[in-house]
């Protein structure tokens, strides 16, 4: 949690709508998969395309920004999370985009699938929908089906961590429209048996934009658990999130100095190997990534907002997390 000092200092950069935003925020966790927004204008298969520095995969969330073209090329045979798209997502013929079970294309007011023939596709387990498109939002496809809105919200983050024996859940939305409920599930292995946990009925005031929420699991952890969210309107229409993956075997903590951030910071793993550090707004915003070998390094923050940060390190199986502020 931030000091007097810090908290003193929040206060005067955010509103206390924001300060409690911040407090909610991931301390640590690890997703089996990531998320891929649109750098700009270029082809779905060339990795520079993308924030996360590779074509999108198995179980990465995409956005596609306003003003932004993305062109599908080819046979995309990893069955990506959800596909955002504010801005036009182009498809050649023939050329196929594949998703998970769990996966739903939402299409926001302004954005548009175009292009293809009747061998390109939107391919889901269940489902597939061919071209030619010609489709502008609002509108969804999913794998029970398609039809005109957004199904059901934008879910701008979705994280985990272990504090003690507890597992702590949480995460943010924004666009809520006829939102009914979350009901947290678990399994074992991810792939099935998914138990309900519990139900978190949707908020009814705004947060500062958007909709905060948390869900702890009391549990004594002795493996790996997995976590999803089914997300259920008023109509009951649901889709769900991505998957989280919560590793009971990491051990070691990171240093981050100084906490309050003028030029730069400065990070100390547990131990040096192939590691990817991401640095997150307090709207859950991934706003810089790095990737580095070394066990001590500086990143540049210089360029950033006012504000609190929280930075997330990927090395292995383990994750790691720690907050400073940006003055």
């Amino acid at each position: 949690m931030f000091n007097r000092e810090e908290l003193h200092i929040v206060k005067k950069l955010y509103p206390v709508k924001k300060i409690i935003c911040v407090a909610l925020l991931l301390i640590s966790m690890y997703a089996k998969a990531g998320s891929c927004s649109a750098n700009g204008t270029g082809n779905w298969e060339t990795p520079g395309t993308w924030s996360c520095g590779h074509v999108p995969g198995a179980g990465d969330d995409v956005t596609i920004g306003a003003g932004i073209t993305i062109t599908v090329n080819a046979n995309n045979l990893a069955n990506i999370g959800n596909l955002n798209i504010s801005g036009t997502l182009v498809f050649t013929n023939g050329s196929k985009i594949n998703l998970a079970a769990s996966s739903v294309v939402n299409i926001f007011l302004g954005g548009s699938i175009t292009g293809g023939n009747g061998g390109a596709k939107l391919v889901f387990p269940s489902a597939s929908y061919p071209g030619p498109f010609s489709t502008t939002g609002p509108y969804y496809f999913s794998n029970s089906g398609s039809g005109a809105g957004i199904l059901p919200l934008t879910l701008v983050s979705f994280y985990g961590s272990q504090q003690d024996q507890d597992i702590l859940l949480q995460w943010r939305t924004v666009n809520e429209e006829n939102i009914h409920s979350f009901e947290i599930e678990s399994s074992g292995n991810g792939n099935a048996d998914w138990q309900p946990l519990g139900i978190i009925l949707s908020m009814a005031v705004d947060d500062a934009g958007g909709y905060s929420y948390r869900f702890t699991n009391h549990i004594k952890m002795s493996g790996d658990l997995y976590y999803r969210l089914k997300i259920v309107d008023n109509n009951g229409k649901y889709t769900y999130s991505k998957v989280l993956f919560i590793n009971s075997g990491q051990s070691g903590t990171i240093s981050v100095t100084p906490t309050l951030a003028y030029g730069s910071v400065n990070v100390t793993l547990p131990e040096s190997g192939p590691t990817r550090v991401s640095i997150y707004n307090d709207y859950g915003q991934l706003v810089k990534t790095l990737n580095t070998g070394t066990e001590v390094f500086s990143m540049d923050v210089s360029r950033l907002n006012r504000g609190a940060y929280f930075l997330q390190v990927f090395q292995g199986k383990n994750a790691y997390a720690a907050k400073f502020l940006k003055q």
